[in-house]
């Protein structure tokens, strides 16, 4: 496990390496008991946020915030994290409307696909932070990036992990979409769309995504984007290039004079362009 000195450092060094707008966001599961220091409440100033809102304040204005079921505004975060239990008539009333034209569809899809916070993980709320200035070890990261931003960090997730990032593209719920999945260790790095409530009430940009990650992974993820970075495919580093007969690297032209096909004089070396 990471110290809170290296997230730290990790985040100086995600947000150096990707150019970000904005900070990424330490997400944690907290009880009550748990609120670390610093951490305002919005029901404790008679405000209210949707989840969506309550990300883009901690990304933009990079101040920390903790939400129970009180701070809430949204129905649908509520019921992801297990703040306030439905019960089966809830369920058909609740899963009729999900954004799916036939209520019995909008049901069966709800009842099959909803993302639901594992039983045994749930917490009364969370707390969010400036992943680079947090004061606790996050449970999850969530980057809200470019889709040329999006490329590098999936990049460095197969680097690390050896495969391709997953996605949970629901265009509504996003902010469960990209959480639940991380948190309950189902996937390792996910990959969501911001929803129409994001992008309305919670200011997303028509060019961002959300790519999120398990905290565990934040240090073997900012490495192989270092990595990348020093061979030459850091986003900074990355170029438009339309020259036909470019240099390759060495085992492209292994590969093409096996074949028969035309080598190039000049190789690309690592680390240079």
């Amino acid at each position: 496990m990471l110290t809170l000195a290296e997230v730290h450092e990790a985040a100086r060094k995600l947000e150096d390496l990707m150019a970000l707008r904005n900070a990424p966001i330490a997400v944690k599961l907290i009880n009550k008991d748990e609120v670390p220091e610093g951490c305002a409440q919005p029901s404790a100033e008679g405000k209210h946020y949707a989840l969506c809102q309550a990300l883009s304040y901690v990304r933009r204005a990079r101040k920390p915030m903790a939400l129970f079921a009180e701070d809430h505004w949204c129905l649908w975060p509520v019921i992801n994290f297990r703040l306030r239990a439905i019960n089966s008539d809830d369920e058909v009333y609740v899963g009729s409307h999900y954004f799916i034209r036939e209520p019995g569809v909008s049901l069966r899809h709800f009842r099959a696909e909803y993302p639901y916070i594992d039983e045994d993980k749930k917490k009364d709320g969370m707390v969010l932070a400036p992943l680079g200035s947090c004061n606790f070890i996050p449970d999850a990261v969530m980057i809200y990036c470019s889709p040329s931003q999006l490329r590098q960090f999936l990049m460095a997730a197969k680097y690390d992990s050896g495969n391709i990032t997953q996605a949970c593209l629901d265009t509504c719920d996003s902010c469960g979409a990209a959480l639940v999945p991380i948190l309950n260790g189902t996937l390792e790095y996910n990959l969501s769309m911001p929803d129409a409530g994001e992008f309305e009430r919670g200011l997303c940009g028509e060019d961002e995504m959300i790519f999120t990650l398990r905290g565990e992974n934040l240090g073997l993820m900012t490495q192989a984007a270092v990595d990348l970075a020093n061979k030459g495919f850091g986003y900074k580093q990355l170029t438009y290039d339309l020259n036909t007969d470019y240099m390759r690297p060495e085992f492209y032209n292994n590969m093409f004079k096996q074949w028969g096909l035309a080598t190039s004089d000049d190789l690309w070396i690592p680390g240079k362009r």
